[in-house]
């Protein structure tokens, strides 16, 4: 029996991904891929090196709406955005999000607190600008960072709870680098599951996100939690945050 995928969590051009999401809904129908989400990053107010600026949002939300009736008997083409929570400023409930018509929203975080000089820092940077994160805004203490980072996933989910949350442990992402903190660690374990326990509660589907399978095997969440996830009926998708049309499918046929 074959078998029919979907993709909720992919970017283009808009924001930080290569190439037109035209392209990727092409190599999605070629793949067999049955719903595709095109979610590029939300606009933010201010300048990042990967989120859409604001000018081109309505053009993003024009050409999916033209994409999806160009291909509506071929592929079921879904319009989201993957959106920042980020206390005050950004986050799924913003009247800019929930006025976009949105087929669902994929709620992450990336931003945890700000530098001295107001510049926000983001565990999605490089590891040097991680490591300083952590030195100057929590006192070398990367206990508290950590801590920060979920508590801030949770209050999301209390707050303004999307459809999906998107790589809800991506902080681990620095530990292929450099060793910073122990992911079997109890407290470690009991942040990541606590959150998910509270999406679950939410009817917010979790993501397992595939982005870097192919090139260091990571999953986020770990592959360690799936077990448990099955075992408390977490709800899960499986997405690849595709950054160009060819890696629409990473990682799925070893994960699923």
């Amino acid at each position: 029996m074959s078998r029919s995928w979907a993709n909720y969590h992919g970017h283009s051009f808009f924001c930080d991904g290569q190439g037109a999401p035209e392209e990727y809904v092409l190599k999605a129908i070629d793949l067999g891929i049955s719903t595709l989400g095109i979610s590029s990053h939300a606009p933010l107010p201010f300048d990042t090196g990967w989120n859409m600026p604001l000018k081109k949002m309505p053009v993003y939300l024009n050409q999916l709406s033209r994409l999806k009736q160009k291909y509506r008997d071929r592929i079921n083409l879904l319009t989201s955005m993957e959106v920042d929570y980020i206390p005050l400023l950004m986050g799924p409930g913003h009247p800019r999000i929930q006025t976009a018509n949105l087929d669902y929203i994929v709620g992450s975080v990336h931003f945890v607190e700000t530098f001295a000089d107001g510049c926000p820092f983001s565990i999605d940077d490089a590891t040097p600008i991680f490591e300083k994160g952590i030195n100057e805004i929590f006192k070398g203490d990367i206990r508290k960072l950590i801590k920060r980072y979920f508590e801030l996933q949770r209050e999301m989910l209390e707050k303004e709870p999307p459809q999906i949350i998107g790589h809800l442990d991506k902080i681990r992402l620095h530990n292929r680098n450099q060793f910073f903190f122990d992911e079997k660690a109890d407290w470690y374990i009991e942040e990541v599951r606590s959150t998910m326990m509270l999406a679950a509660g939410k009817g917010v589907i979790v993501e397992i996100n595939t982005k870097f399978f192919e090139a260091t095997a990571q999953t986020f969440p770990d592959k360690g939690h799936f077990k448990w996830m099955a075992a408390n009926n977490i709800p899960i998708t499986i997405n690849s945050d595709a950054h160009k049309p060819d890696n629409l499918l990473s990682g799925f046929a070893v994960v699923a």
